[in-house]
């Protein structure tokens, strides 16, 4: 007498949702690796374009820099979007408000405690006076708002890009 099977056992199902499972086990801290991989190289892309369009400016206006970073000065008319996390491990991703600063002779770089660590950028300008009384803006840093680790790079702080 012959039986007309229809579908799986439940041993084949079994084993079948166990392979799925060993795979899942090596698949899904790769998969991880690449989101981190990905928000960190995006990271790094966009404040590249947020210092080339700073540098077309400063070209553009006889060697100033904007005195607020806006939308004004990208093709999009926006500020840009960057994602990071915070020192809580938490990922941020904002583009505005940009945390605005100003730098000084003594004060040329954008420094950790410059950050609000709340996402998005810091701008330092150096808005020192010409003789003739005109703004300077000859000086210029931008950086990630953010004091986490990024992980990707050998723990490398995402301010200090």
């Amino acid at each position: 007498m012959r039986k007309n099977r229809k579908g799986f056992t439940l041993i084949e199902l079994v084993i079948v949702i166990a392979i799925l499972g060993i795979l899942a086990l090596y698949a899904v801290p790769k998969y991880q690796g690449l989101i981190e991989e990905a928000r960190s190289s995006e990271a790094r892309a966009q404040l590249g374009t947020v210092r080339s369009a700073l540098g077309i400016y400063y070209a553009k206006n006889h060697g100033k820099y904007p005195a607020v970073l806006d939308g004004t000065i990208f093709a999009e008319g926006v500020v840009p979007e960057v994602e990071a996390t915070d020192t809580n491990g938490n990922v941020v991703r904002v583009s505005i408000p940009v945390v605005q600063i100003t730098l000084t002779d003594s004060h040329p770089f954008i420094v950790l405690g410059d950050s609000d660590d709340k996402g998005g950028w810091v701008y330092g300008v150096n808005t020192s006076v010409l003789s003739d009384g005109t703004p300077a803006y000859g000086k210029a840093d931008v950086r990630i708002n953010a004091k986490g680790l990024d992980s990707i790079t050998g723990g490398k702080y995402w301010y200090q890009y």
